[in-house]
């Protein structure tokens, strides 16, 4: 058949297959327009959070419903509106693209790149809003989260669909700790996203070199609405975040996601509120603030199935001020997640980092999660731990100290040094077995802060060439039996022997 045939045949298919006939839609109109909110008239169909199409090309959402006008929150600048500017429905809610197209990129809450590297490739595109799955739907949080850093892996264990608060005061090492559990999972299988809401640019380009240059970008994806986007884009950044990850967890994968962070977040929303006149409450904020958090990280969960479902696991970041954690934010965010990470601002001063509270950090899965070796030699950590940051007070007044009080004093110092971890240096497994196991052990009591330095620097190799088999075992079953202990523990005798002997490791 020609071609024009074939081009006749489908011209005449269409058209008997389009529907003729009068249609109505309604038209509303801009009112008012300032600060990234337009409040519209003349569309009484439309349906909370349906996206709106301005025929000068923005789009938005509704946000608030009155009787006779409506709260749009925009999308994109709002240079190109002016009221009486014409607005329809589109009968659509807000979509993101998802999939593994997204992978390796930064894109900003629509899926639009930021990178430079060419349109996104969606296998398809889900709303921004979704339920979160229900009870029936959730499996046990039994699979460990490893984040490479030791004091949070031996003291407050994480799991595969939980939801761990990160939270602090201003530079304390907040979105560190979040970036190096990114970067720990570079030997995982889980994807991560990580989602600036109102970052600084500096600040996202520095997290986004760092996972470029340590961990597994190509299987990451950044979501970023900075400061200067219109203050929907930043309200919607954590939900279209939260799909992204969703789309891996629902086909049977694991995910991570990190939200950097949520007091800005609500401060985008009580901004909102404020400005399409909803009534404040406390501090400010619309009465719903907790509700909005709560359905965003109830998202977050391990998915039960018969050979065993995906997870997404939720970091959330949360700002204090002087170390406020009954802060309106705060205690709201500690009510929805399972627990918290406290970081201290005077511990960061002091050179501990990461700056964690042992006192009032607290993870609700805890051991239910942990790595079985891992569990056996950090049994009794914390509370060492605890009893030494208290004797340790009493014993600054002075006085003869009795050699046990001592020998436990001693224990604690080394116990506190081996928890200080560079930035952007994860831990394997088996070095953090050996390294609890070294301390619980005593076998770093003698050692200088030098050496002990030197103990960590040499401890992969050490576990690697005196243990291979109980490295192996740690790192494939989690467990740590008796004859590989007896060899992990004759390997770290040896090499903290050969630092205790050695003059250039010596104080001076």
């Amino acid at each position: 058949m020609p071609h024009d045939a074939v081009w006749l045949n489908d011209a005449a298919a269409r058209v008997q297959a389009a529907r003729l006939g009068p249609h109505a839609r309604y038209r509303g109109r801009v009112e008012e327009i300032a600060d990234g909110v337009a409040m519209i008239s003349g569309l009484p169909d439309v349906r909370l959070d349906e996206l709106l199409r301005f025929d000068a090309g923005p789009v938005g959402f509704a946000q608030v419903l009155e009787p006779d006008r409506i709260g749009c929150v925009l999308l994109d600048a709002d240079h190109a509106l002016q009221a009486g500017d014409a607005v329809h429905g589109t009968g659509e809610v807000v979509r993101v693209p998802v999939g593994p197209g997204l992978l390796g990129r930064i894109v900003d809450p629509l899926g639009r790149p930021l990178d430079g590297k060419g349109p996104v490739v969606a296998q398809a595109t889900l709303p921004v809003e979704r339920d979160a799955p229900g009870i029936v739907d959730r499996d046990l949080v039994t699979e460990p989260v490893q984040t490479g850093v030791l004091v949070v892996d031996t003291l407050f264990a994480l799991g595969r669909g939980q939801r761990e608060l990160i939270v602090g005061d201003p530079a304390t090492g907040k979105t560190t700790l979040a970036i190096d559990t990114i970067i720990a999972q570079r030997d995982s299988d889980m994807i991560c996203v990580y989602v600036a809401v109102g970052q600084k640019t500096s600040a996202v380009r520095r997290a986004v070199d760092a996972l470029e240059t340590h961990g597994a970008f190509e299987r990451c994806i950044v979501v970023v609405a900075g400061p200067a986007t219109p203050p929907g884009l930043q309200w919607i950044a954590p939900f279209a975040g939260m799909t992204m990850a969703e789309h891996f967890r629902d086909a049977g994968r694991h995910a991570l996601i990190v939200i950097d962070d949520l007091s800005k977040h609500a401060a985008t929303h009580r901004e909102i509120a404020l400005l399409t006149r909803q009534s404040p409450g406390r501090e400010a904020y619309p009465g719903d603030v907790f509700y909005v958090h709560a359905r965003l990280l109830e998202r977050a969960a391990k998915l039960s199935a018969p050979g065993g479902g995906g997870s997404l696991t939720a970091l959330p970041i949360a700002q204090t001020e002087a170390g406020n954690l009954s802060a309106y934010i705060p205690t709201n965010l500690i009510s929805i997640t399972d627990g918290q990470i406290v970081l201290d601002a005077q511990l960061f001063q002091e050179g501990q980092k990461p700056a964690v509270d042992v006192g009032i950090s607290v993870s609700r899965v805890g051991g239910k999660t942990q790595a079985h070796a891992l569990r056996d030699a950090a049994k009794s950590l914390r509370l060492d731990y605890a009893q030494f940051l208290e004797m340790e007070i009493f014993t600054r007044f002075g006085g003869t100290i009795e050699p046990r009080v001592q020998a436990q004093l001693t224990r604690g110092q080394r116990l506190r040094a081996v928890l200080r971890q560079a930035q952007h240096a994860p831990m394997r497994l088996e070095d953090q077995v050996a390294l609890v196991v070294a301390v619980q052990e005593g076998l770093l009591d003698a050692l200088t802060p030098a050496q002990l330095e030197a103990f960590r620097e040499a401890l992969p190799q050490a576990v690697a060439t005196g243990a291979s088999g109980a490295g192996r075992a740690i790192r494939q079953t989690g467990k740590l039996g008796t004859e590989d202990r007896a060899t992990l523990l004759e390997a770290l005798r040896a090499l903290a022997a050969s630092l205790d002997h050695d003059p250039d490791h010596d104080d001076v």
